[in-house]
């Protein structure tokens, strides 16, 4: 998955995921069949792990807009921490494949469905606790996802920490200013 996320499909290599995974050329074929399975295996692996560390927060959360400004910490220290990530395996691989090819463009669309489902879940608690009007969620739902797509393509461009620290700043302003008693709107 991590070799996947770094390099991209196209950027690994057989002998890459041979000295990865310690397999040979026929093992990884028995295994496997194909670099192709091993990328969606992979794809799956990651949907899972990042759906239980940034989606399951948003969805079973109970602050409604803190939720999803915790969510935008967390976006904000993978892309900007020591440990920075380049961009989303997820994101990285739509934008390679372009839809391309079916079987990856479904494990493209799961992954977008969970996240725009925790992303709403989050904004319907904040609308239902009063924060912001019950009209427009699913309009702010799709720019929340619109943003966090953005943010995670820049960050797989190579745009400086900084200049992308500054836009997930710039992210947490709008959210914020959406509480504003002068209609949230």
């Amino acid at each position: 998955m991590r070799l996947f996320w770094a390099k991209g499909f196209l950027g690994v290599s057989l002998p890459d995921l041979q000295e990865r995974t310690g397999l040979s050329r026929s093992s990884l074929y028995n295994s496997f069949g194909s670099k192709q399975e091993v990328f969606e295996l992979a794809l799956d692996r990651y949907r899972q792990a990042m759906g239980e560390k940034m989606c399951r927060p948003l969805e079973q959360g109970k602050l409604g807009l803190a939720d999803l400004l915790a969510f935008f910490d967390s976006v904000a220290r993978m892309f900007t921490g020591q440990k920075k990530e380049t961009g989303c395996l997820m994101v990285n691989s739509m934008v390679e494949f372009g839809g391309a090819d079916e079987a990856v463009a479904k494990h493209h669309a799961k992954h977008l469905d969970r996240l725009r489902g925790a992303i709403g879940a989050a904004l319907k608690r904040a609308a239902s606790l009063g924060e912001i009007p019950r009209e427009g969620v699913e309009t702010k739902r799709d720019l929340v996802l619109s943003l966090v797509l953005g943010v995670t393509v820049a960050a797989r461009a190579g745009l400086r920490q900084a200049n992308v620290a500054a836009m997930v700043e710039s992210v947490r302003t709008q959210i914020c200013a959406w509480s504003a008693p002068t209609g949230g709107g």
